[in-house]
Parts: C-alpha cells; sequence; structure tokens
C-alpha cells in the first residue's frame, strides 16, 4: 500500500511540475515573441525617422518633418517603458510607453512580467544592455532633427552642413540597426534555447509518468492476477463444501426419516393388530402420534427442497413455460375435479430458466392458491409480461387474501399466519419461491385485499 501510495505521489508530483514548467515556458515564449514584435516596430520607426529627416533636408516639405516626429515617437516610447521598468516606477507609465513604441495591449503585461523576473538573468541582461545603448542614439537622432528643423526654418542651413547632416543621420541609424540585430538575435536564441529544454522536459517528464504509470499499472495487474487465484481457489473450496454440504444432508434426511418410518410403521400396525382392545383415547393418541410423524418427514422432506435451492449449483437451459404449466396442472388434476378450480394460463414465453426450480415455484404458488381458498371454488390467472432486463410474472387467486402487514412476512421460512395454522403445512413454501426468484436474478412479492384474493409476482432477469 505505502509502495502504491509513492507511486501515486511520484505521478502527481511530474504532472503538477509538467504543467508548471509548459505554462510558464509558454508565458515566457509569448512575452519574448512581444519583445521581438516590439523591436521590429522600433527598427522601423528609426528607419522611418531617419527617412523623412533626411528627405526633409533635401525637399524642405513640412510633411516630412510631421513624418519624422511621428516615427521617432515610436523608440521613445520603447525606451520610456526601459527606464521606467529599471527604476521599477508604476506598471501605468511602463504600459503607456508600450503604447507610444506601438506594442499590443494584450502582450503588455507579459512584457512587464518577464522584464521584472527575469532581468537579473543573463539572457535579460544582455538584451537590457543592448536596449539601453540604443537611447541616446535615438535622443540624438531626436534632437538633431529638431536642430535641422531650425536651421533649415531660418535657411542657416548651407548644402555642406545639409550633406554633413545626411551623413550623420546614416551613421546612426546604422549604429542603430546593428543593435537592433543584436538584441533580436538574443531574443531569438532565448526563445530556441526555451524550446530545446521544454521539449528535452516534457520528454523527461511524461517517460517518468509513463515508467510510474507501467509500474503501477504491473502492479495492479499482479495484486488483480492474484486476487483473481484467489478467489478461483475460494470458489473451488467453496464448491467442495457445498457438494459436502449437500451429501451431508441427503444423509442426514435419510437417517431422520427412518426413524420416523419405523415409528410410523409400529403404530399402525399395534393399531391394526390390537384395535379390538385399544378404547377411543388409545386410538386417538396413536392418530396424532402418526399425523406427527407423518408432518414431520414432510418438514424433513420441505427443509431438504430448501437447502437444495440454497447450495445446488444451478444450470439454466431454454424452457417453453407453456409446456411446463401443462405438467404443473396435470400434477393438480385430482385437487381441480376435487375442488372445482379453473386455471387460466396467458401466453407464456420460452426463456433460460432451471425447469426443476421454475416447476417448483409455480406449483408451490399454485398449491397455495387452491390450498388457501374462500368459499369459492379457486380461479387462478397466470400471466406473464417483460421489461428491458426482466420477465415479471403474476399468479392471481380469488381466494381469503392477506393482511398488508404479513407481505414480507410471509416470504420468511417457518413464518405462517395464524389464521392458516388449521390448514396443513410447514412455512418453507413461500421461503422456496423466494430463493428460487433470486436465484434466477429476480425478486418475489405480493398484493392483496383480505377477502377479496392475492396476486403473487415473480421476476427473472433476462441475462441468465
Amino acid at each position: 500500500m505505502k509502495q502504491k501510495k509513492l507511486l501515486l505521489l511520484v505521478v502527481l508530483i511530474a504532472s503538477i511540475i509538467l504543467i508548471l514548467t509548459n505554462f510558464y515556458t509558454i508565458k515566457v515564449l509569448s512575452a519574448v515573441r512581444a519583445y521581438i514584435n516590439g523591436e521590429s516596430e522600433f527598427s522601423k520607426g528609426q528607419k522611418d525617422a531617419s527617412i523623412f529627416l533626411v528627405t526633409y533636408l533635401q525637399t524642405g516639405n513640412k510633411e516630412y518633418m510631421y513624418g519624422f516626429s511621428k516615427a521617432i515617437s515610436i523608440p521613445i516610447g520603447d525606451n520610456i517603458a526601459r527606464t521606467s521598468l529599471t527604476n521599477n516606477d508604476k506598471d501605468a507609465l511602463t504600459t503607456q510607453g508600450f503604447l507610444m513604441g506601438r506594442n499590443h495591449t494584450d502582450d503588455i503585461p507579459d512584457m512587464i512580467w518577464l522584464f521584472k523576473t527575469f532581468h537579473n538573468i543573463s539572457f535579460m541582461q544582455q538584451a537590457i544592455e543592448i536596449w539601453a545603448a540604443t537611447e541616446p542614439l535615438i535622443n540624438r537622432l531626436d534632437s538633431f532633427g529638431h536642430s535641422i528643423y531650425s536651421l533649415k526654418e531660418a535657411e542657416r542651413l548651407s548644402d555642406a552642413a545639409r550633406l554633413q547632416s545626411i551623413r550623420e543621420i546614416s551613421d546612426i541609424s546604422t549604429r542603430l540597426s546593428e543593435k537592433e540585430s543584436a538584441f533580436s538575435q538574443i531574443l531569438d536564441k532565448v526563445a530556441r534555447d526555451i524550446k530545446t529544454f521544454l521539449q528535452w522536459l516534457n520528454i523527461f517528464l511524461i517517460l517518468v509518468i509513463l515508467g510510474v504509470t507501467s509500474l503501477f499499472g504491473m502492479r495492479m495487474l499482479n495484486s488483480l492476477s492474484a486476487s483473481e487465484r484467489a478467489l478461483k481457489a475460494t470458489i473451488i473450496e467453496l464448491n467442495d463444501t457445498n457438494r459436502e454440504l449437500e451429501h451431508f444432508t441427503h444423509i442426514a434426511s435419510h437417517d431422520l426419516k427412518e426413524p420416523l418410518r419405523m415409528v410410523t410403521g409400529f403404530l399402525t400396525q399395534l393399531q391394526a393388530k390390537y384395535k379390538d382392545q385399544l378404547d377411543d383415547k388409545a386410538h386417538t393418541y396413536i392418530h396424532y402420534a402418526v399425523d406427527g410423524a407423518t408432518r414431520m418427514k414432510r418438514l424433513i422432506d420441505e427443509l431438504l427442497e430448501y437447502s437444495k435451492t440454497s447450495i445446488s449449483q444451478v444450470v439454466y437451459k431454454k424452457v417453453d413455460l407453456n409446456e411446463l404449466m401443462d405438467e404443473v396442472k396435470a400434477n393438480f388434476q385430482g385437487v381441480l375435479n376435487e375442488t372445482g378450480a379453473g386455471i387460466v394460463v396467458g401466453a407464456l414465453p420460452q426463456i433460460k430458466v432451471n425447469r426443476t426450480q421454475m416447476l417448483q415455484l409455480f406449483q408451490n404458488l399454485l398449491g397455495n392458491a387452491i390450498k388457501y381458498r374462500s368459499e369459492a371454488a379457486p380461479e387462478i390467472y397466470v400471466n406473464a409480461t417483460s421489461n428491458n432486463t426482466h420477465w415479471v410474472f403474476s399468479v392471481q387467486d380469488n381466494g381469503r387474501g392477506i393482511e398488508p402487514e404479513y407481505f414480507k412476512k410471509i416470504f420468511i421460512i417457518f413464518q405462517r399466519l395464524e389464521t392458516d395454522k388449521k390448514l396443513d403445512g410447514t412455512g418453507i413454501g413461500l421461503a422456496i419461491c423466494k430463493k428460487i426468484a433470486e436465484n434466477h436474478g429476480g425478486e418475489i412479492w405480493v398484493t392483496s385485499k383480505p377477502g377479496k384474493g392475492s396476486t403473487f409476482f415473480f421476476t427473472i432477469s433476462k441475462q441468465l
């Protein structure tokens, strides 16, 4: 048990590490991508500013000066964001700078997080140093542009000064481009390194999870195999015990019935040989003794039947219940003629059951319907319906009926109603019916109204 818990703990920890690593790696890569996009806007802004300024020098068109001011604000904004981050200013100022640098609003939180989290890490320090080195050049280009505008508007800019200004603008732009390229290369390398690290870490963690899971699965399979072997051994032992118990039951019932046969036989002979010498009281005693022995024999027989339904292995075969009911009716033919009883059987299905037990079940229910009849001739109706999982059978009669408080009690072995104790019976028949229904994956119950008759229902599973 401790090993299983340890294996599950390893899988849980590895899974958590895998999830967190992927989450933060994706977050870092997203931020790096945002900085690379920002660098592209930075580079485009400074190059556009240089072109606009050179064109202004050549044409004197103020529209190009306006374009210069707009373009140069992009790298200026990025440098404002860097300064704000370095000084640990409020995020609002940093956000404003990044927005001036034309960074996407959704990327800014990741860009701020990456700077604050990794600014002391080597790769980020190198990128920040290059970024910081662009600020003097951007400021110089901005100042240079405003100076040129002032001189140009005052018509104090000579041709030689104009050419010199163009060379200086080109020099600043070239130096900025070099730093921008270096900045991008560092971030590209970081992205590649993170991707490689993530791949290897994922492979390692997945192998750990698969290995531990496989080990756990093998242990579970071994445990299940051991349990299955133990269960099979228990079933074999239980079957052996059941066979021994069934054998013992047969022997015990035979040994119990033998003394009863002797008692009954000797009493009968006693009554026949000395009937003229015995008075009425003696004959009455002999009658009671014989009757008691007979009832004891019947009780033993029914107990034996009950034990069979409990311990015998049940074999199920397809049976036509219409033919089976014909056999049941034939068994009751003498009683039916004597009592004037009528049995009406609806269309019954062909289903998989144990034929012997099903015959006993119907005989017990029909026998009770005849035995516990009212003054009217018994009328018995047998029908069958079905649902998704079970066949539902009913045996309806017009007998005495049963009080609701006895609906469950009558299915308990040896339990009989007070009103029925005058009739011959052992209180085992309905208990046998209950056991047979359970052996067939079903149940049995009764609905009744005193004086109006009873209906016994039982179900048989369709999955036997």
